[in-house]
């Protein structure tokens, strides 16, 4: 009975557009709060103003209407609002992902396979929107919003990845054990490197700290995991991430989703393909077993891809924002 209630409400709520089916999103929410929470520490203190300025912070914030029966969001500052482009339904949806044919080793330029939009395209769009000081304060701050979320996407290397198995939400997978002490449970392996990873490895690290305090709001976890990267990164290695381009930061998540031990496909001469025995994805979907081994062995990867697109996000906003700006120079504390 109570499952029968349970489906009707679901029913009930599809046809009325209150629920909609949860699709993968880069990092998960976390993750994208992390790295933009990363980024405006380090943004200039020109570059923070005008961005206060877009989303109206000190005036209340921006709110983005919800469409049908969904609700209105409320941005007051960037962090969550870099959460704007995994609102269903999505605004640019093809932006999400780089999908490269199974014979591809290496990301060579910023051409977008198939249809002609990528994570690359995304980039290269709000950017320029960001830039365009003509264009409408929503226009700007849309762009300014995206360009946070593409940074973040960029870095999850099964964002770069084959559109038939979805980068990996196509391969089902069998967690033993926990990811870390947190609730998250993955379904798939892009759910592994969207959450888990990070559960069992970054946050897992702020919630052993001996000032954790269970009470702390949802978010706080990514304010200490974040102090923690600030802390721990030099102004020799920031200039290091920020000296290149959108093109090798795709190329350097795509050589860690290609990389056998991450288990996401089987080399078979020039194509890396499904399972040993299919070329893409089948139905049903292979199950792919993941233990604790897995996740320590790669918990530090997924740390250090969300340092690197915490610092190259901010370099893009200080280069779209601040005329005077050059490149780091120093680490800015200051609290968002």
């Amino acid at each position: 009975m109570r499952r029968l209630f349970v489906l009707l409400a679901i029913g009930i709520a599809v046809t009325l557009g209150l629920w909609q089916p949860q699709k993968a999103q880069a990092w998960g929410k976390l993750g994208h709060l992390s790295v933009c929470d990363l980024a405006y520490r380090n943004l200039t203190p020109a570059s923070r103003e005008t961005l206060k300025d877009l989303l109206q912070s000190r005036r209340g914030g921006i709110t983005v209407p919800g469409k049908g029966q969904l609700p209105d969001r409320h941005y007051t500052s960037f962090n969550v609002g870099c959460l704007e482009e995994d609102e269903l339904p999505r605004r640019h949806a093809d932006n999400h992902f780089i999908n490269v044919a199974r014979t591809v080793t290496v990301i060579v330029d910023e051409t977008c396979p198939g249809t002609g939009e990528c994570i690359l395209a995304g980039i290269k769009r709000d950017l320029a929107i960001l830039k365009d000081t003509s264009r409408s304060r929503e226009d700007r701050v849309f762009a300014l919003m995206a360009i946070g979320h593409w940074v973040g996407d960029i870095h999850q290397p099964l964002h770069v990845s084959f559109a038939d198995d979805k980068g990996g939400n196509g391969i089902d997978a069998k967690l033993t054990g926990k990811c870390g002490t947190s609730t998250y449970r993955p379904d798939n392996l892009h759910g592994v490197w969207d959450n888990c990873l990070l559960e069992a490895g970054l946050f897992e690290r702020v919630r052993k700290r001996a000032d954790y305090k269970k009470s702390w709001s949802r978010f706080t976890i990514t304010y200490r995991a974040v102090d923690t990267l600030q802390a721990n990164t030099t102004l020799a290695e920031e200039l290091s991430f920020v000296g290149t381009d959108p093109v090798p930061w795709a190329n350097e998540s795509y050589q860690i989703t290609l990389d056998p031990s991450v288990l996401y496909c089987t080399k078979v001469g020039s194509t890396c393909q499904y399972s040993p025995t299919a070329a893409t994805k089948t139905n049903p979907p292979r199950l792919q077993p993941i233990g604790q081994p897995y996740l320590q062995s790669f918990e530090g990867k997924a740390q250090d891809r969300i340092r690197r697109a915490g610092f190259r996000l901010a370099h893009l906003i200080n280069l779209a924002l601040d005329p005077a700006y050059t490149g780091p120079v120093r680490d800015s504390t200051q609290p968002l």
